[in-house]
């Protein structure tokens, strides 16, 4: 630890001194340790004032400890002292007291365990005393009162001061308990704590890095680490400051997403299986009643009333009903289970297939059809027709008016194509603008506009697959105007 000032040890114990120095050496490192055993060389060290920490023993030959403590304060006021002794007693602890000694450690087997925690801990609290007495004393209050945590460290990462947020975050009481300790040993994950110094090393700076720190009980914690090296102006010393901000909140909104979103996509699939296997069971059944109220219409209609016709055809007009619904609903599950790749497909000439497959229609309605040029995206080919299809049917259907026109425009985008189908129709009350993308959701009576009721089911379904939105904009009885989006990417598997 190169952090500590230069010490001061006064013991005219030899072994003592020797003892302590190795093990304070074997906990911070190479240490600058002066070692004093005589009356001379503490008033040369004193004199000289080369110390910046004095740890003294409390009874010499030629002296008292608490004088050493006493002389020193004199010189250096600031300067911490630490009793480091065999002698016990009231009277000495008292005096220790008065003269305001900083820390008291007995030279036991214990003690001498004991005397690195006890330096880091005084000079920990030295170090804060002398920083609250400083003009930056009102940003630190505010610093220690942030409910992020906030810590400085060397440029080896070994942690100088931490406020109380991120003691509490790692499952400490007190700031000082973070001290000296390595702010990379606190990674959950080797791999993430490499990527800090490193990051650390060659741009000084590492943002919202999200990672699992380790709490002093053994738990892991999600957090959201931002550091970078400041440099003093004055002395030219570089430090590392750093923010944690936990994260626990967020990483389990994010498992509860993804968990939400496996579950629904299940559960689409599931309800994808479903409708296709419904609908499809429903074909055979549906054939051979259409097939028996054919033949019962041919082999009876001399023979039955006028009101008994009336029900035959209805019987016949529901069957037909029934089974146009089922194949929507075929459609509307086959654009995930049977859509095909994405590629190269060029929409004006998909628009131009559309024209031709609605010319009847077209003509009927004395339709005016204009198109801007329409982009080449990379999609499902036969999706693409039935999307504009729909979307240009639903157009010409709800015209109440001759000619009808439609128009369809294209707005390209950063990232995305707009496409929109403008009519002249009927329009909708815009409250209504979402039903008109469910299944079976109609608007209007099936006498008033036939249909199944799906066809803006599937369009919305065939946008979303191709990662696109749909929606329409309205107002009743001056037409509609349909959107949606297909984004740009390069041709390839689809959604």
């Amino acid at each position: 630890m190169t952090n500590l000032p230069r010490i001061l040890l006064v013991d005219e114990n030899p072994s003592d001194r020797r003892l302590a120095a190795l093990v304070l050496n074997g906990e911070f490192g190479a240490l600058d340790l002066e070692e004093v055993g005589s009356a001379v060389g503490f008033s040369g060290a004193l004199a000289a004032r080369r110390f910046g920490f004095v740890i003294t023993e409390a009874r010499f030959s030629w002296g008292k400890g608490l004088e050493v403590a006493r002389l020193v304060r004199e010189i250096q006021p600031d300067c911490p002292v630490v009793l480091f002794t065999s002698e016990t007693g009231e009277e000495l602890w008292s005096e220790s007291l008065r003269l305001g000694v900083d820390g008291y450690v007995a030279k036991t087997s214990d003690g001498f365990a004991r005397l690195p925690s006890v330096i880091r801990s005084v000079f920990f609290r030295t170090r804060r005393r002398a920083l609250s007495a400083t003009r930056d004393a009102p940003y630190r209050r505010l610093v220690d009162g942030l409910p992020v945590g906030v810590f400085s460290a060397t440029l080896d990462g070994e942690i100088l001061e931490a406020n109380p947020s991120f003691a509490s975050m790692l499952g400490l009481f007190d700031p000082e308990e973070v001290a000296w300790s390595s702010f990379p040993a606190l990674f959950a994950v080797t791999a993430a704590a490499d990527t800090w110094r490193s990051q650390m090393a060659s741009a000084r700076y590492v943002g919202n890095l999200e990672t699992q720190l380790r709490r002093a009980d053994g738990t892991l914690l999600w957090a959201r680490v931002s550091s970078w090296v400041s440099e003093n102006s004055e002395t030219g010393a570089r430090q590392i400051q750093g923010i944690v901000e936990g994260s626990d909140a967020y990483h389990a909104a994010q498992r509860d997403l993804a968990e939400r979103v496996e579950s629904l996509t299940r559960s689409n699939d599931e309800l994808e299986k479903f409708a296709y296997v419904v609908s499809h069971d429903l074909q055979q059944p549906l054939s051979v009643v259409s097939s028996y109220l054919e033949l019962l219409s041919d082999s009876s209609r001399d023979k039955l009333t006028d009101e008994e016709e009336s029900y035959l055809d209805r019987a016949a007009s529901g069957a037909v009903r029934v089974q146009e619904m089922v194949d929507a609903v075929l459609s509307y599950a086959r654009v995930d289970s049977r859509g095909g790749e994405f590629a190269s497909v060029d929409l004006a000439d998909v628009f131009e297939e559309v024209k031709s497959g609605l010319w009847k229609e077209i003509t009927c309605a004395k339709a005016e059809i204009i198109s801007e040029k329409l982009p080449v995206v990379a999609a499902d080919r036969p999706q693409m027709e039935q999307l504009l299809q729909n979307l240009v049917a639903n157009a010409l259907k709800f015209s109440d008016k001759a000619p009808a026109k439609v128009h369809v425009g294209v707005e390209e985008r950063v990232d995305e194509w707009q496409i929109s189908v403008r009519d002249n129709g009927i329009g909708l009350d815009p409250e209504a603008a979402d039903r008109v993308f469910v299944m079976f959701q109609r608007l209007h009576t099936e006498k008033e506009y036939p249909g199944t009721g799906i066809g803006l089911a599937i369009c919305k379904r065939i946008v979303e697959r191709h990662g696109g939105r749909i929606w329409v904009e309205s107002v009743p009885n001056r037409g509609s105007t349909f959107f949606f989006t297909i984004p740009k990417r390069s041709p390839g598997k689809g959604m």
